[in-house]
């Protein structure tokens, strides 16, 4: 007998393309009776430790990966059990990478992608976590087994909320079968699984297709025909023999998919739900034209796959081309091999796609790509809570912007931004995101030598062609931002917060917490928020302003601010002393993320609700200058320093400090000018020292007389 753990760690368990999609998490009501019936008798072996048998999962092992024949649904049940305790419980999980699906690629990338997923269980609703996190893509829920197992994971939260029977797991056990060792091969079992999905899609559909040319337009047919068997062949060909495979009929197929999703958008915004089926397709390529333009895209798919490399850039500027902030820039081969790409990345394709069928390679089609990924990536919101842009670009909006985008090929699209207006209409660009680019073309149109500069800007990691507070027609000035950007925030987190607030305050207001409000103030990875937040010009041009006259120098810039500015407010201390802002590791998450009491009663929180830990940046500071021990708090309490069995508090009134011994501390009072209170002492700063400066002095004098 085999559990799950032991078979994944073991092997790479790989469901196959013939295997149906996962049916026990869908919402019909037979599997639902199925699925209640199977936690229960989960639930109730789990809670006693006792063990459940599964029977026997059959398959075949080659080159270390396990083939499930049959157990597919118990697996994946497994799997997603495995998955919700390990996480909940904070175990090591990574083995369940070994799990993948074959059946689509958008399956496979959501399995992966989960064991790495940050969840949060105290939600009611997971499925609707994950659904809102940044990795997951939206066309993802319409991968029917990524639906069920979303419901899956909600079933068992709402079972399993309160237990951790991670350890348990391994009780659940069933006979683990081989066909190998019997002298038997999936062929056989493939011939008998009637329920298995059929091996000969890309056949079927060729055979479909060739009818229903015949009956449409001969002269279709045999073009179709021909070309299928020879020079479209050659060229899916090089994939097949990449994947050892030797086929080409899923690579055919995603792009034939991808193409037809394409058109049915063009046509309609309701959300294509379910995969084509034939009748559909007929639907969909029911024009000569239509027909034309798949076989043209064909043709010319030799051709639309060698630009990529002249067309795009990974994650940082090259000139004369578009940075896509992906690792992968050929969009072509990652439709062909079944990659996910996204809605702004389909759209991008089917702009050079339709290019090429009447135009070279050019710099009108490098101008437009630009132009649309700028607008499409700005179609996203800053969600209440978060640090990072949510997406809102949806199916809904592609036929409106493909409307607007097709219209603008083989023109130059910065004269056309210019001077003629477009419909927008259900586009889902905003009037100030288009502005923008307006903006950038009537700069570009008075002077086209500062094209490279703005192109420069655009394309750096945090701004991702979001410009408007950097934008400016003098070409020496947008030079200069391109270099400075990338050389301030290259720096470490602390300082650039220290550096950004002698200006003035820019944080980010992003919630509320019962200690007060959440304030954010970037952080490495995510400063993209911070840098396009709206109507921060001036603030950004004072900023490069001062780095220019403090010889772009970060802390010069600090030192300037310190030696003019005398108002000891809360701005004064975090960019006086690196601690406040700098990363403090007994937090779970440090973002740079505050709640704001007060000014010195705040709280850097460890994520990004009260449920994680929190603790005052005053009390972390003077705790690292003197090798005191500070406490990190949950919920609503605040966090404290203790010294000498002194414990204390930063307010807005001063220092609390709680437990004073006045027969061994006495003598302090006076000095200090300690005010004593019902329960606590008050220590304020003077006019010599600042509330950190007379807190370490007051604890080493502490520290001294204790000794």
């Amino acid at each position: 007998m085999e559990n799950f753990k032991n078979v994944a760690e073991k092997y790479k368990i790989q469901i196959p393309i013939i295997q149906r999609d996962y049916a026990q998490g869908r919402m019909d009501r037979r599997a639902s009776k199925i699925r209640e019936g199977f936690l229960n008798s989960i639930a109730e072996v789990l809670g006693k430790s006792d063990e459940l048998h599964l029977d026997f999962i059959y398959g075949s092992v080659k080159q270390d990966k396990f083939i499930p024949l049959d157990g597919q649904q118990r697996l994946t049940t497994l799997y997603l059990l495995y998955w919700y305790f390990g996480k909940k419980e904070e175990k090591e999980i990574d083995y369940l990478k070994n799990f993948t699906y074959e059946t689509r690629a958008s399956s496979r990338e959501f399995c992966s992608k989960l064991v790495d997923s940050s969840i949060n269980f105290l939600d009611t609703s997971i499925s609707h976590q994950i659904k809102d996190s940044s990795w997951f893509l939206a066309y993802w829920e319409n991968d029917p087994s990524i639906r069920a197992m979303l419901n899956m994971i909600d079933d068992i939260h709402q079972k399993f909320n309160d237990k951790s029977y991670y350890n348990n797991l391994d009780k659940i056990t069933f006979n683990f079968f081989e066909l190998e060792k019997f002298g038997l091969d999936d062929d056989l079992y493939i011939k008998m699984n009637a329920r298995g999905k059929s091996l000969t899609e890309f056949e079927n559909f060729k055979a479909k297709f060739e009818k229903y040319l015949i009956q449409f337009d001969n002269d279709l047919y045999l073009e179709f025909s021909q070309k299928i068997d020879n020079e479209w062949t050659d060229f899916f060909w090089k994939y097949g023999v990449n994947d050892k495979s030797f086929l080409i009929d899923r690579f055919f197929m995603n792009y034939f998919g991808y193409i037809t999703e394409m058109i049915y958008y063009s046509n309609n915004r309701d959300t294509l739900t379910e995969e084509s089926d034939f009748e559909q397709i007929k639907s969909l390529y029911r024009t000569r034209e239509q027909i034309q333009f798949l076989f043209k895209s064909l043709d010319r798919l030799p051709y639309v796959v060698s630009c990529f490399g002249e067309l795009f850039c990974t994650q940082k500027y090259e000139v004369n081309k578009v940075c896509l902030f992906d690792d992968d820039y050929n969009l072509l081969e990652k439709i062909i091999i079944g990659q996910p790409v996204n809605i702004q990345q389909k759209i991008l394709l089917y702009i050079i796609v339709n290019h090429s069928l009447g135009s070279e390679l050019d710099n009108n089609l490098k101008d437009l790509l630009r132009v649309a990924r700028n607008l499409t990536y700005r179609i996203k919101h800053l969600k209440n809570g978060f640090i990072y842009y949510t997406n809102d670009l949806s199916f809904e909006n592609i036929q409106s912007l493909l409307i607007f985008f097709l219209e603008l090929i083989n023109k130059e699209v910065y004269y056309e931004l210019v001077n003629n207006d477009f419909d927008r209409t259900n586009t889902g660009i905003s009037e100030s995101s288009i502005q923008f680019e307006i903006d950038k073309a009537e700069i570009i149109q008075q002077d086209p030598n500062i094209k490279d500069e703005i192109f420069r800007l655009e394309d750096f990691k945090y701004l991702k062609g979001d410009i408007h507070n950097l934008l400016s027609s003098d070409i020496t000035e947008l030079h200069f931002y391109g270099n400075s950007i990338r050389e301030i925030f290259d720096n470490k987190d602390s300082l650039i917060i220290r550096s950004l607030l002698t200006i003035d305050n820019y944080s980010l207001n992003i919630g509320w917490t019962i200690l007060g409000d959440k304030f954010y103030f970037g952080n490495v990875n995510n400063w993209e928020v911070i840098l396009t937040a709206p109507n921060k010009q001036s603030f950004y041009k004072s900023y490069f302003e001062s780095f220019k006259l403090n010889n772009n120098s970060l802390n010069a810039v600090v030192s300037s601010y310190l030696k003019t500015n005398t108002n000891n407010d809360w701005r004064y201390y975090f960019i006086k002393y690196p601690e406040m802002t700098s990363s403090i590791s007994d937090l779970s998450k440090d973002n740079n993320i505050f709640s704001w009491n007060g000014q010195y009663s705040l709280e850097k929180m460890g994520g990004s609700n009260l449920n994680a830990y929190h603790q005052n940046p005053y009390i972390t500071t003077v705790a690292k200058k003197l090798g005191e021990q500070s406490y990190i708090v949950q919920y609503d309490s605040f966090s404290y320093l203790t010294c000498k069995e002194l414990e204390v508090y930063s307010k807005g009134e001063g220092w609390l400090i709680y437990k004073f011994d006045k027969d061994l501390f006495g003598d302090l009072i006076p000095s200090y000018k300690l005010v004593e209170k019902k329960d606590y002492f008050l220590l304020t700063e003077n006019e010599d020292k600042d509330r950190i400066e007379i807190l370490c002095e007051f604890l080493t004098d502490v520290k001294e007389r204790a000794t």
